[in-house]
């Protein structure tokens, strides 16, 4: 039996078996929700893991960046010097 939103029904005697369904239903539909929350929480981490691999590239690519400038300028001032321009 699925979860009916309107059981029981006003001014009516209540019986116990509906009531169990509605409880079972009620607990399917939380279980359901928990196993897609599960599943959403796994991509999130895995989306995670991604962005810190490419953080760390990019950290990376930086550093080759600013030991290149340094090296640019040490040949610019080795030609200069070369060239008898201080």
């Amino acid at each position: 039996m699925a979860y009916d939103p309107n059981f029981p029904a006003d001014n009516v005697l209540i019986e116990s078996a509906p009531f169990r369904n509605q409880f079972a239903a009620l607990k399917a539909l939380n279980d359901a929700q928990q196993a897609t929350i599960q599943a959403q929480q796994a991509i999130i981490d895995s989306q995670q893991a991604t962005v810190d691999v490419q953080q760390a590239a990019i950290a990376d690519l930086q550093l080759n960046v600013g030991d290149q400038g340094a090296s640019i300028t040490a040949l610019q001032a080795a030609v200069a010097a070369l060239q008898g321009n201080p």
